[in-house]
């Protein structure tokens, strides 16, 4: 009788065991293993080499701001999509914004396995290191796409950037597992990256958009994000748009506009070339310092 019960404890715990890793393993494991960036050669992307808490390396990489624009820190979704999908964000940075591509453990040929606590340490590492090498002297924007939504909102409630930008997020990673398998109870899923709780602490502009017809993440996601913290967020509801084309149906324009006010550029050319305007008024008027 002590064996079976021995045999049945080690049975219970195994089972409980793969049980709690299935919702985990469904949310990396599409994850990119290589490094697509580095294959791309026409690509003016700088790659950035932070470190973890642990003695990884983690490689991340970005592109420089102009003065008086800020730095878009890019959390990606669970592919660890960093090519194709910020297109948009590329887009802004050939126009003076900068662009930090968050690497994430486990992806991209980065050593060590995704692991929610170690995403958000990782990402306070990085954001550090990154401030640290003056990468970002106009501050951050954060944007986090999806997953990426858990990450960039974990760091923004602990940073408070100039701003953060929610593409397609969850409110939490069960509630987002419940629209594909219904009944998966909590305590099956230790991943949390609870949205909901985090976007509460935030003062600064957040902007949230979502896809009406989104089967992953819906737009009702989108608009109780926005509820919880309706001072700062507002919820942009793109019309037929699913999960991976929020961006292309009318995103962009979403993004860029709330973007531009966050824009000094224009306002440190005005004034430098009102110093420059002045100047020349005051060379003209005053005498020469050989008279």
């Amino acid at each position: 009788m002590a064996i079976g019960l021995v045999l049945a404890s080690t049975l219970l715990a195994a089972t409980f065991g793969v049980a709690t890793t299935i919702p985990e393993h469904i949310l990396f494991r599409q994850r990119t293993l290589f490094n697509l960036l580095e294959l791309d050669s026409l690509s003016a992307v700088q790659p950035l080499d932070y470190e973890t808490h642990d003695g990884l390396t983690i490689r991340a990489w970005y592109l420089p701001a102009v003065p008086g624009k800020p730095t878009i820190v890019y959390f990606a979704g669970r592919e660890g999509d960093l090519v194709r999908k910020p297109r948009h964000l590329y887009e802004l940075a050939e126009n003076g914004y900068g662009l930090l591509l968050a690497g994430y453990r486990g992806y991209g040929g980065n050593p060590g396995r995704p692991r929610e606590g170690n995403m958000y340490r990782d990402a306070a590492a990085m954001l550090d290191q990154a401030e640290q090498a003056g990468l970002a002297r106009d501050g951050f924007v954060l944007y986090g796409y999806s997953m990426g939504s858990g990450i960039a909102t974990n760091a923004a409630a602990q940073i408070q950037p100039r701003a953060l930008i929610l593409e397609a997020p969850m409110t939490s990673f069960p509630e987002a597992g419940r629209q594909q398998v219904a009944r998966v109870p909590n305590w099956v899923v230790r991943t949390k990256f609870d949205n909901v709780a985090r976007l509460a602490e935030l003062k600064v502009p957040v902007l949230i958009v979502a896809g009406e017809q989104d089967p992953v993440t819906p737009a009702r996601f989108a608009t109780m994000l926005a509820s919880v913290n309706d001072q700062f967020a507002t919820a942009v509801i793109v019309p037929a748009a699913n999960h991976v084309n929020i961006i292309r149906l009318g995103g962009r324009q979403a993004v860029a506009s709330f973007m531009e006010q966050f824009d000094e550029s224009g306002i440190l050319a005005s004034l430098s070339a009102l110093g420059e305007q002045a100047n020349d008024i005051a060379d003209s008027l005053l005498p020469a310092a050989d008279d």
